[in-house]
């Protein structure tokens, strides 16, 4: 039986506390998953204060997540879109983005992805980034997984700066049909700011 990335509505994702934990240092306010899932992560952010906005290419899993908001009274802090995270746009900027195991397939589609990522961050924002390791895990196709340097260079060449970039085991929670080793894998997560002065020129 074909097991399914994003959880049914009354399974919602568990979320990140590894990608959430750099939100902890700011002021909750406009937050974006992008790659949302079933809104683990969005959702997280939602009862902590946060405005956040969802975005998957699953109506399932944005049914799913709107589901869930509305059951936890949440509704009202989360805007959900179904779209593809390589065309997507936003309309405003973020305090805090992150994308927690949803990017696309190495080639234009992860350009474009991570591109936006990098542009919908407000000066002093935070980025939360987190894939799996294509140096260490023996499943995936080619162009699936990520690697360390790859995702640092990308940000960096996008004018972020690089708070933390680790190779780091994590539990096992977000792609299906893995069940070798049902404890841990391996991923790359990467935390990185957009400076100040690259849109404001005085304080």
């Amino acid at each position: 039986m074909t097991q399914h990335t994003h959880p049914t509505p009354a399974q919602p994702a568990a979320p990140d506390p590894l990608l959430l934990a750099p939100a902890g240092s700011i002021t909750p306010g406009r937050a974006l998953d992008l790659g949302c899932g079933a809104g683990g992560n969005a959702l997280a952010l939602a009862e902590r204060g946060w405005h956040v906005t969802g975005v998957d290419i699953s109506p399932r899993a944005i049914s799913s997540t709107r589901t869930t908001a509305c059951a936890r009274g949440l509704d009202d802090r989360i805007e959900l879109a179904v779209a593809d995270s390589a065309t997507w746009r936003p309309e405003t900027t973020y305090d805090f983005a992150l994308s927690s195991y949803a990017l696309p397939p190495r080639g234009p589609a992860r350009t474009a992805t991570l591109a936006t990522l990098a542009t919908a961050l407000a000066p002093g924002g935070i980025l939360a980034l987190g894939e799996w390791n294509e140096e260490a895990c023996d499943w995936g196709s080619p162009g699936d997984l990520a690697t360390l340097d790859e995702l640092t260079e990308a940000l960096t060449r996008h004018g972020l700066q690089i708070a933390r970039a680790e190779r780091t085991p994590v539990s096992v929670h977000q792609h299906p049909g893995h069940e070798q080793d049902p404890a841990q894998d391996h991923a790359v997560i990467v935390i990185a700011r957009k400076p100040h002065d690259t849109l404001e020129t005085t304080r």
